[in-house]
């Protein structure tokens, strides 16, 4: 199966939606629509799971405009400053989400988002020891609060969650990956 046009049908300041057309392995020709970010070219974003010496995993509570909902993510953010490496991008972010500082981060995967929804990948970056430095630096475009919660007690938190929350999904699917490596 290979794509053999693209066609951009929209493009706003961040992100653009692209029709691409294949051909299956029987030779037929089929056409899906994709959503690309603007913003980061042929990069991706970062993914931080933190946790602090008391074993307490940095969570956000972010309000999400796609959702029109409270989410439960890990602290993130696009690869889009110039001459950035990836490491550097997780640990900017972290900082400016949550206050946290990485002493140490550890590479653990580079998965997609969404693979049916946009081409973007994101590297996980393992914080195993942070430490608070500062009060995080949101902007006005987003709302987080940040939440800690002791490893022993994350499969209950995603059980329970705070009223009018959701989960993203890739939360617990980490956990699983860095359990399954025993590195949690």
């Amino acid at each position: 199966m290979r794509v053999t046009k693209k066609d951009v049908l929209f493009e706003g300041n961040y992100l653009r939606m692209v029709e691409k057309t294949f051909e299956t392995r029987l030779g037929e020709k089929h056409i899906w629509e994709t959503v690309e970010r603007t913003t980061i070219g042929t990069r991706g974003a970062v993914v931080v799971i933190a946790l602090t010496k008391e074993r307490e995993v940095i969570l956000e509570r972010s309000w999400r405009a796609s959702s029109e909902s409270l989410v439960i993510q890990l602290p993130a953010g696009l690869s889009d400053v110039e001459g950035e490496s990836e490491e550097e991008t997780a640990r900017r972010e972290l900082l400016e989400e949550t206050g946290y500082m990485a002493n140490k981060l550890v590479p653990i995967i580079v998965a997609p988002e969404d693979p049916v929804l946009t081409p973007t990948q994101l590297s996980h970056f393992l914080a195993p020891d942070v430490k608070f430095a500062e009060e995080p630096r949101s902007d006005l475009v987003e709302t987080i609060e940040v939440l800690k919660v002791p490893i022993a007690e994350l499969r209950h938190f995603f059980l329970n969650l705070p009223k009018n929350t959701m989960l993203d999904l890739r939360v617990p699917g980490i956990f699983w990956i860095l359990e399954s490596m025993k590195l949690i």
